[in-house]
């Protein structure tokens, strides 16, 4: 088994080689409910998929077969039966704490090639993970003018951060309750930029380094 992870809030479980099978896009199965499980401190344990849509709960539906894992499994532990398909991390951790979900499960002649909880998931604590994962992508932090209404997840929920720079110093923010998004406070002696405009950490830190110039010269 290997997992992707992009920005702590999308993530795809391997239980194939990609590049050796080709997906049947017809028998992929999209909106299907899971639910994701977590060990007392919060780190990421498992996914549970149900034979059920999320839009269609009262219907039952046929879940593909998993088929061989075609990577080290470690202490993970993958069970199977006509209601649902159990994906743990560590068989000999308990779960504490199921959230609901949907997810898409890709499928190839030789049974699931991987499952992606859907959609922006906050993943938790990625200890137990750690023997598979593969790739890390970090939350990319955005410097912005005026205060968010909006996180690119779609929520509207934040809660109020503070991070530091070496080149940028202390920024005031907010951090998506959601997804975990930062959007930091631009100071205006770094420049202005058009209203509601996003800067990345590179563009912010080349204007923070030109204003440090004109200063010392």
């Amino acid at each position: 088994m290997q997992i992707t992870i992009s920005e702590d809030s999308m993530m795809y479980i391997y239980l194939k080689d990609n590049e050796k099978h080709k997906h049947e896009r017809t028998k992929t199965r999209s909106d299907v409910s899971c639910f994701l499980l977590y060990d007392a401190a919060y780190n990421m344990l498992g996914i549970r998929i149900i034979n059920k849509y999320d839009d269609e709960p009262l219907i039952d539906i046929k879940l593909p077969k998993v088929g061989e894992v075609e990577f080290p499994m470690h202490n993970a532990q993958i069970t199977e039966i006509e209601q649902e398909i159990l994906v743990v991390f560590d068989k000999d951790v308990p779960v504490a704490k199921e959230t609901v979900h949907t997810c898409v499960i890709d499928v190839c002649r030789s049974g699931i090639i991987g499952v992606e909880p859907m959609p922006y998931v906050y993943i938790g604590g990625k200890e137990i993970m750690k023997p598979f994962i593969i790739r890390d992508e970090p939350i990319p932090i955005h410097y912005v003018s005026v205060p968010p209404v909006h996180c690119s997840c779609g929520s509207d929920s934040f809660v109020e951060t503070e991070r530091e720079d070496p080149d940028l110093g202390f920024h005031n923010g907010w951090e998506c309750a959601e997804c975990g998004h930062v959007y930091l406070l631009l100071r205006q002696e770094l420049g202005k930029p058009p209203m509601n405009a996003d800067l990345s950490v590179e563009e912010a830190i080349r204007i923070s380094r030109e204003e440090r110039g004109k200063e010392e010269k």
